[in-house]
């Protein structure tokens, strides 16, 4: 079974936000607490060592005190670029860690379950003979960007990027990754926050668990 002591994470957070005017998505206020206050208290818990993928505005984020990590290039090409470049980080500067897995979240999804990567690291312990990422599914919908990577893809990866391909889902059948279908119903769950409306929703959604006072 892969332990938490093997994994490390990483928040995307590298894109243009370009459907938010521009504005940085993480840093959103949601019910008092930026969009990546609330990442980072779901996502700490579940990996040894947590760090940020930011391309721009490296100030705004410093006061968190996670390492940031900017993509190995200023293109913009994509959440696969910023897997890479944290697992390029992890494995070429974390090496006394010890570290074996990447665990990915993103940035503008605040409400996703407490047992995501341990669900994702059964899977993949439990089937040695399929790929070496796994992935969830919810209600239907690939959410790759809440994956779990062995690090020694790193230059598989490196060499999908440098073939055009940005996006992790397009990696997935010649990876043969497992599919983890999550069962959560919880209001909000997964819900991607792009735009200033979907803030308003998200908002809305997750207000609905939030304890009564």
């Amino acid at each position: 079974m892969i332990q938490k002591p093997e994994i490390g994470g990483v928040l995307l957070a590298g894109g243009k936000a370009s459907r938010m005017d521009y504005r940085d998505k993480a840093m959103q206020l949601l019910h008092g607490k930026t969009l990546l206050e609330h990442c980072i208290e779901r996502a700490s818990p579940q990996v040894d060592r947590l760090v940020l993928s930011v391309n721009h505005s490296a100030e705004l984020y410093q006061p968190f005190g996670l390492p940031l990590v900017a993509d190995h290039d200023a293109s913009y090409r994509g959440p696969l670029l910023g897997i890479y470049s944290a697992m390029h980080w992890f494995v070429h500067e974390q090496t006394e860690h010890k570290l074996k897995y990447l665990a990915c979240f993103a940035a503008d999804v605040p409400a996703f379950p407490a047992d995501l990567i341990g669900n994702l690291a059964r899977a993949l312990s439990s089937n040695r003979s399929a790929g070496r990422v796994a992935y969830t599914v919810h209600s239907g919908q690939v959410q790759p960007l809440f994956s779990l990577w062995d690090l020694k893809l790193l230059d598989t990866i490196s060499a999908a990027i440098d073939s055009g391909l940005y996006g992790p889902k397009l990696l997935f059948e010649s990876l043969d990754a497992i599919a983890v279908n999550d069962a959560s119903t919880a209001p909000g769950a997964f819900f991607n926050i792009n735009s200033a409306d979907e803030l308003k929703t998200a908002t809305q959604l997750l207000s609905k668990n939030r304890p009564r006072t």
